[in-house]
């Protein structure tokens, strides 16, 4: 019996403990909405069936982008965030570091053309990976939304 109920406590913890889904309008506030035109990628640094993170110009300036983890494979509505200098530095350090050792094939110019395609040896790939752990996936509700758009409303030459 004792054994039942520590089993129903550790339950009723994780249940507890679980995040409640949140209201998207929240953070989608309409007059942040933008269309998909107005963005364009520059690294993709998370990819699973598309993009779920990574570097995007916005009137000019890089942002972070990443869609909502449940959205995943869809991944239609993305969110772009600000970073402060540090985060940008360590972002495109890292994206410097993947071209180098991984490849290109996720890169983009200013004007999200792709960059030219170049794929490095698996056994780089592995020194890419092994030196950089992504301890975490970027989420929509880290900080403040700048902008949002959704690309199942993609428009020619577009992300």
């Amino acid at each position: 019996m004792s054994s039942a109920l520590g089993a129903a406590q550790a339950l009723s913890s994780v249940r507890s403990n679980r995040r409640m889904p949140r209201e998207r309008s929240t953070i989608l506030k309409n007059e942040l909405r933008v269309s998909p035109s107005d963005v364009r990628w520059h690294f993709t640094a998370d990819y699973y069936d598309g993009p779920i993170s990574g570097l995007a110009f916005f009137r000019e300036r890089l942002y972070r982008f990443c869609c909502f983890p449940e959205d995943v494979p869809e991944h239609h509505v993305y969110v772009l965030h600000e970073l402060t200098p540090d985060e940008l530095a360590e972002e495109l350090r890292i994206k410097t570091k993947f071209e180098t050792l991984v490849g290109t094939h996720w890169s983009f110019d200013r004007e999200g053309e792709p960059l030219s395609r170049v794929v490095r040896p698996g056994e780089s790939w592995k020194a890419f990976y092994d030196e950089e752990k992504i301890e975490r996936r970027a989420d929509p509700w880290d900080r403040p939304v700048v902008a949002w758009f959704d690309v199942a409303r993609n428009e020619k030459n577009s992300v």
